[in-house]
């Protein structure tokens, strides 16, 4: 019980440290990976919407007394995290891309309503992480309901 409490407030902490460096920042991404790659976060915005499903992670473990739910959490997180960072290496090594095919700034002001006035980079950077938390949150209630299903 005690680790389950104390990485509740580990990620409480860094998600209110984040969301103060995001909002009082450069504007810009800037890299936290010296510290922040134990829980795979390269910048501020990784650490936000990370440490904020550490948190749900954390006291949905506590809550039901198992521990095989935090390590199902863990697991999910880092292949999801890996895949998608693996794609994005690969991809910045092979394609040159001339121009968006689209441009989405405008669809950025929720976000901005939220962190004051942030560059594109980062919000493109939260919702990638954001769509990242949402499969990783999918696959965990999959898994699961697949393992429960005899008792619905």
């Amino acid at each position: 019980m005690f680790f389950g409490y104390l990485s509740i407030f580990l990620f409480a902490f860094l998600s209110t440290l984040s969301f103060v460096r995001i909002k009082t920042g450069k504007k810009i991404a800037e890299f936290v990976y010296n510290f922040g790659f134990l829980i795979g976060s390269f910048v501020w915005e990784d650490m936000f919407i990370f440490s904020i499903y550490g948190l749900v992670a954390s006291v949905a473990t506590t809550w039901l007394g198992q521990y095989k739910y935090g390590l199902l959490f863990f697991l999910v997180f880092w292949i999801v995290r890996s895949a998608g960072e693996t794609l994005y290496f690969f991809l910045e090594q092979f394609i040159e891309p001339k121009h968006f095919p689209h441009y989405v700034d405008e669809h950025f002001r929720p976000l901005r309503k939220i962190f004051g006035h942030i560059s594109y980079q980062q919000c493109l950077i939260i919702m990638q992480v954001t769509f990242q938390v949402i499969l990783m949150s999918s696959i965990v209630g999959l898994i699961t309901l697949l393992f429960s299903w005899d008792k619905f």
